[in-house]
């Protein structure tokens, strides 16, 4: 049973044609699905629930042959308006896309009132593998096609990706030839996420079971919840029941960076939005974020960015 069924089923109520509207009761929003085929779907979703959600999707060998692809925390533009006219609205957390195994079991714990704005990808092993050249010697392309142990890999998603999902998003899927045009998106997705996944190093890939992942979940959350102070690695193992060196390659598996690291990528992302959307100036986003020397502020931001901090925010917006 898809996500659709199941909160149809939930609220009593109906989906036309792939699209779930969520009854004011339960918040508001929407949730739409489109088959391309057999080996290949999509679902876009843009709602907030009133209350806290628990969704979970079990893994098995019925799922085996299926790989996930899930964008979160997408259309960062504060008012864009959809075909239907329902708003999409920006989301404070950091976008990104996780792709796992259909055979990995996930649980996913949706806040009450935050804004959820996904696209979700599914995808069966045999269509993956015919896109790639059996020349493909990544380890992580392979771990994907191949292996038949369970995985899950979360990256940040780059600003095409980003640019991408915004036009699945503004589609009409009413007009002629929309389907055509939103499974070539769909395609060159999971084509930009590939590419971004091939660039990281050749890890070990450690078993991992439900408790791992939303212990690494759980520190992400701690880092995006307070990105003007460096973590405290002794203070997360800790709560993660975990030790530091098991805690850290299990994070690095799974994010494609130290934990360090990923903090300074998140606080340069969010120097980013504060410089280029809420027009702050160089120092007030700098000391917002908690440097207390600018200097060292814009030699990391050019680092992460590409421009210093100045010459960013000089960049006309597209």
């Amino acid at each position: 049973m898809n996500l659709i069924q199941k909160l149809a089923e939930f609220t009593k109520s109906k989906s036309d044609d792939g699209l779930f509207i969520l009854p004011d009761a339960y918040g508001e929003g929407y949730i739409k699905s489109f088959n391309f085929g057999a080996q290949l779907n999509m679902m876009i979703s843009q709602c907030e629930f009133k209350e806290e959600m628990v969704i979970k999707r079990a893994g098995g060998n019925s799922r085996k042959d299926e790989i996930t692809f899930s964008f979160r925390n997408l259309f960062q533009q504060d008012k864009i308006q959809n075909p239907d006219g329902l708003a999409l609205k920006r989301s404070i957390a950091m976008p990104s896309v996780q792709v796992s195994a259909g055979d990995i079991d996930i649980e996913v714990i949706i806040p009450a009132k935050t804004k959820i704005n996904t696209i979700v990808i599914t995808i069966h092993m045999d269509l993956l593998k015919s896109w790639i050249s059996d020349k493909a010697e990544n380890k992580f392309l392979n771990t994907i096609t191949l292996s038949d142990k369970p995985y899950l890999y979360d990256q940040i998603i780059s600003n095409e990706i980003e640019q991408v999902a915004s036009k699945i998003a503004l589609i009409n899927d009413k007009e002629e030839l929309s389907h055509f045009y939103l499974k070539l998106k769909t395609e060159e997705m999971i084509y930009l996420f590939l590419s971004e996944l091939s660039k990281r190093e050749t890890i070990t890939n450690y078993p991992l079971n439900v408790a791992d992942v939303k212990a690494m979940y759980a520190i992400k959350e701690t880092l995006c919840s307070n990105l003007s102070n460096p973590p405290d690695l002794t203070h997360l193992a800790f709560t993660s029941n975990m030790s530091e060196s098991k805690m850290n390659k299990l994070f690095k598996q799974i994010f494609g960076n130290s934990i360090y690291n990923y903090y300074q990528a998140l606080r340069m992302n969010e120097a980013a939005y504060l410089i280029r959307e809420e027009k702050l100036s160089v120092s007030e986003t700098g000391y917002r974020l908690g440097f207390s020397n600018l200097s060292h502020f814009s030699r990391i931001f050019e680092k992460h960015i590409g421009l210093k901090p100045k010459k960013y925010s000089a960049v006309p917006t597209s």
